[in-house]
């Protein structure tokens, strides 16, 4: 009975973790689209640094994680010690997604290339637009307190697999993903800024918009059609609901903002421009 249970096990996990990269596959579209307007208009002007600073990070943490969740012998080891119900030593099927991993890496590319244009076409750029002390900082902090639980965690190794303060090295990676995750939920925030104090929403495309809505919508309705399965069935490099609710929430306010707010404004750098 248990073995032609697992095979059933692993067809729902692969066929639900193909559902969770789905969302994340459009979300690397819509990007691509921005990349061809930023292109098309030789001009970044209007679009936020902090976004793709914290878009690049964030798939990073994503990548590294999906990573060792997926290679790591040391995490499947840990897992498998910690939760010996869920995980037996004698079948350790550690739910974890290569298809998510996949988009992941192909979002952390796309956002390498946007990046790549926001130094290109900096001339382009208004008085607003720059790096944010807030936006730095925060990185730091994450990346300092990540370089700390990874020392803790990797200080009596290969001796003991037991960290420093009782950070072993599966709560680095925990602790990296919950990072990751937070930094992407509210990537998008620093565009609504920069809109306001631009007064114009120019800088970004109308199809990354529209794109990127679809890609949180069927990110939310695959998250609530599996939101009963058993969470040791789950991939553990899965996106949590509250990332793409809160992606959902930025992207109507900007969506508002382009279509009532500040429509058919071009900003204050480019009536100073004409003025002149």
């Amino acid at each position: 009975m248990v073995q032609n249970y697992l095979p059933f096990r692993s067809q729902t996990m692969k066929a639900m973790a193909m559902l969770s990269a789905a969302p994340l596959l459009i979300n690397c579209i819509a990007v691509l689209y921005q990349r061809r307007y930023n292109r098309l208009h030789k001009s970044i002007h209007g679009l936020s640094y902090d976004l793709y600073v914290l878009s690049f990070i964030s798939y990073l943490f994503a990548t590294y994680c999906g990573v060792n969740y997926l290679f790591s012998a040391l995490v499947r080891k840990q897992l498998i010690q910690r939760f010996p119900v869920f995980f037996p030593q004698d079948n350790p099927e550690i739910p974890v997604s290569k298809s998510i991993l996949l988009t992941d890496i192909l979002n952390l590319v796309c956002s390498v290339v946007v990046l790549k244009q926001l130094m290109r076409y900096r001339y382009t750029k208004h008085e607003y637009q720059s790096v944010s002390f807030m936006c730095i900082s925060v990185v730091v902090v994450c990346a300092t307190f990540c370089v700390f639980t990874y020392a803790c965690a990797s200080l009596n190794l290969p001796l003991k697999d037991s960290g420093r303060f009782g950070v072993f090295y599966l709560e680095h990676i925990n602790y990296s993903w919950v990072i990751g995750t937070f930094l992407s939920g509210f990537r998008l925030v620093p565009q609504i800024m920069l809109n306001y104090m631009g007064t114009s929403t120019q800088g970004v495309s109308s199809k990354f918009i529209i794109l990127s809505i679809a890609s949180v919508v069927l990110q939310l309705t695959v998250g609530l059609i599996t939101r009963n399965q058993p969470h040791y069935r789950m991939p553990l490099n899965g996106k949590p609901l509250y990332e793409p609710a809160l992606h959902l929430v930025f992207l109507i306010f900007i969506l508002y903002q382009a279509q009532y707010v500040y429509r058919r404004r071009t900003g204050r750098l480019a009536k100073a421009l004409s003025a002149a």
